[in-house]
């Protein structure tokens, strides 16, 4: 699309003809980053919500810098109905939380992205058992999940710290948008065992002769926030191709990644995102 267009598209103006188009048919407006992923979002909020809110559009404006704007433009209520904006954790919290906004409204999620919460175990145990057609017992002793989970967010605690470094020091660098199998073994879904990330962590170390120290300090504050277990500061999308190549593996035959995430958002654990229903109606109870 155009740049000119795209900007038009998630404008200030758009949105608000769009919150004008569907009054009455929202009870609730949920303002999101991801666009083309309204649809997740729908399932996710119905699935979270259930009965309790009409949502008929969820808005999606193309990145948290943009739901920020809207936030400021529209505020918690627009003609008459609450306004909700949810935007990825990513690496605020470790090195940008000066910059958080701190209302009721806007909901910060507490991992990376919204991916994070579809790798669930019995989920991942529902999908593997039509292929390896066992009972419960046996898939679940199969796939290990807790294995892949352990060892994949260890290694790969290492790699996202560089790139929270990068991303607070050097921004201008490319980070998470770097693919994935750059860095994980697409035969076993964990590290590579030829170099890469060495070779990666050398082109950090020469960025700065500071670097390791700076690393060790937002280290520190992650585990402040988090304690020892790394997988909030991991993207999610990094995390399912993982996943995604371990059970390849273990299935030993191919299988389609998107039919496994559309799998993953409608049977992971939705209790896990209670903080963002409870903050909902916290702010619908203080208006009623």
């Amino acid at each position: 699309m155009d740049e000119g267009l795209d900007d038009l598209k998630y404008s200030s103006e758009a949105l608000a003809a769009r919150f004008l188009l569907f009054q009455g048919l929202n009870e609730i407006n949920v303002i999101v980053e991801d666009t083309n992923k309204e649809y997740i979002y729908e399932t996710i909020f119905k699935r979270l919500l259930g009965e309790q809110f009409k949502i008929s559009a969820i808005f999606a404006v193309g990145g948290k810098l943009k739901v920020k704007e809207r936030y400021h433009e529209f505020g918690e209520i627009t003609e008459g109905i609450r306004n909700f904006y949810i935007v990825d954790g990513d690496f605020d919290r470790y090195i940008y939380s000066d910059e958080m906004i701190d209302a009721s409204c806007f909901i910060y999620l507490k991992t990376y992205n919204i991916e994070n919460y579809f790798l669930d175990e019995d989920a991942c145990v529902q999908f593997a058992k039509g292929r390896l057609k066992q009972m419960d017992k046996e898939v679940r002793a199969k796939i290990n999940f807790n294995y892949w989970k352990n060892r994949i967010v260890q290694e790969a605690s290492k790699l996202f710290l560089c790139y929270c470094f990068i991303k607070k020091y050097h921004p201008t660098i490319e980070t998470v948008s770097r693919s994935s199998y750059l860095f994980i073994d697409i035969k076993t879904g964990f590290e590579q065992q030829n170099g890469a990330y060495q070779e990666y962590w050398q082109s950090v170390i020469e960025l700065d002769t500071d670097a390791q120290n700076k690393i060790d300090k937002i280290d520190a504050i992650y585990q402040n926030v988090n304690g020892p277990d790394y997988f909030n500061l991991i993207c999610g999308k990094f995390l399912l191709d993982s996943l995604y190549c371990y059970l390849r593996n273990i299935f030993g035959s191919k299988f389609n990644h998107n039919d496994f995430k559309w799998h993953l958002v409608n049977n992971f654990d939705i209790s896990k995102l209670n903080y963002i229903k409870d903050a909902i109606l916290q702010v619908r109870d203080s208006f009623d």
